[in-house]
């Protein structure tokens, strides 16, 4: 392989992988704000179970 056949293949392998990170890089955030979601929901449904647990001791 001639060193321009060396040169043009790192070149395009370089290109890939800048690609290939830039595609990866938006699903970081999007699977950070999924699991805040979830979490704050399963929170508030937490809350929501002990709030009933309360009341139906307190009423009872």
């Amino acid at each position: 392989m001639s060193e321009f056949d060396q040169l043009r293949t790192a070149t395009y392998a370089t290109q890939f992988r800048a690609a290939k990170a830039a595609s990866r890089i938006p699903e970081w955030p999007v699977l950070g704000i999924a699991f805040a979601l979830v979490s704050v929901v399963a929170w508030d449904l937490a809350l929501l179970w002990l709030a009933a647990k309360l009341c139906r001791i307190v009423f009872l």
